[in-house]
């Protein structure tokens, strides 16, 4: 099956008008490294103009990886669709000090549009480039005790991969965290976005994916909300409150890896609750 992974690396946006996590290279390289033992038939990466070269080159030399598997594809954020809207509505002194980037949120579900050979493909799946790390990993998953090892998590193997292809033979595929009581992670868009408002699952944006023509539906339906909220709201939302959003408004149309809570925390005895490496776990 020809399964296509879509992710992106921008490391140094912290402290600009993008914000983004800080000293991020190292992560996003060697985590990308690692989800690439999947063992997917072409993986895109997108990229800033400053790192794209430094990527080709550890990529290509260092790591061995072939060129026909992952290409790397140079993009401005500031050619970002709805860049102007975002920009009005965005505190550009704060976002300064913010970890995420919404441009790079945002091009989870516009970047298809510089993908035209979606179709080529039987699946499709947007991977964050620094999923594979031991903060959400135990240690038993973890390559060696070494810096490097903390980002080798054994569970990312083509048999993973062949598990999600399964998954979304007829559904599009989305990773839901508990957002309730004790749990609780996030609030959510306004309550007039939903049919039924609820807010007891919170969709994560680390991964998800599934057929082309379910992957383009939902990219589209993405950007019509988008669309919606940066017209009529004073604010803007993470793609994962939209997403949270979308899920709720049409909960037939997906299938969901499901979890509690990110990693054990002191106060859980209770021994059912799912850690979000148990999605991996099949």
């Amino acid at each position: 099956m020809k399964t296509l992974l879509i992710t992106g690396i921008y490391g140094k946006l912290w402290g600009t008008e993008f914000g983004g996590r800080p000293s991020r290279e190292y992560h996003y390289r060697h985590s990308l490294n690692n989800i690439l033992k999947m063992n997917p038939t072409k993986c895109v990466c997108f990229t800033s103009s400053e790192e794209i070269n430094d990527l080709k080159n550890l990529f290509y030399g260092q790591f061995k990886i072939d060129q026909d598997i992952l290409e790397f594809v140079e993009f401005d954020l500031q050619n970002t669709k709805y860049f102007d809207k975002i920009k009005k509505l965005k505190n550009i002194e704060k976002t300064k000090q913010y970890d995420r980037c919404l441009e790079v949120q945002y091009n989870k579900f516009l970047w298809n549009y510089n993908l035209p050979q979606i179709k080529d493909y039987d699946r499709v799946y947007w991977f964050d480039a620094g999923l594979s790390h031991g903060g959400i990993f135990p240690n038993e998953y973890k390559r060696d005790k070494s810096h490097e090892g903390h980002f080798y998590i054994n569970l990312f193997t083509p048999v993973y991969l062949e598990h999600l292809n399964k998954l979304t033979e007829n559904k599009f595929l989305m990773i839901s965290k508990n957002n309730t009581d004790s749990f609780f992670w996030s609030q959510t868009l306004p309550q007039k976005y939903y049919r039924e408002y609820d807010r007891s699952k919170h969709i994560v944006g680390g991964f998800f994916g599934g057929t082309p023509n379910k992957f383009l539906d939902i990219c589209n339906k993405f950007e019509s909300m988008l669309v919606t909220l940066l017209d009529q709201e004073n604010d803007l939302y993470m793609e994962e409150l939209i997403m949270t959003c979308m899920y709720f408004n049409d909960k037939e149309y997906f299938t969901l890896l499901e979890f509690d809570d990110w990693y054990k925390r002191e106060n859980h005895t209770d021994p059912n609750i799912r850690y979000f490496y148990h999605t991996f776990i099949i």
